[in-house]
């Protein structure tokens, strides 16, 4: 048979029964914190995509502009 702990024989079973309703609330606060971490990094990818979509256009530019420098020499 299982022994329980000295720290949970010490607490009255009142105590131990409201530990209990508390359980839907933690899971929903760590569900809630699972959502925000998921939504925070689609974010940071978001803006990374579009920032480099924008270095290569701009890489483009530079390359377009180098070459017509060079040309005109």
């Amino acid at each position: 048979m299982l022994q329980q702990p000295l720290l949970l024989t010490a607490l009255p079973n009142a105590v131990l029964n409201m530990t209990t309703d508390f359980t839907p609330l933690f899971m929903g606060m760590v569900i809630g914190l699972f959502l925000c971490v998921l939504a925070f990094a689609f974010a940071i990818g978001v803006h990374d995509g579009r920032q480099t979509r924008q270095s290569v256009m701009q890489t483009d530019d530079h390359t377009k502009l180098a070459s017509e420098f060079s040309d005109a020499a």
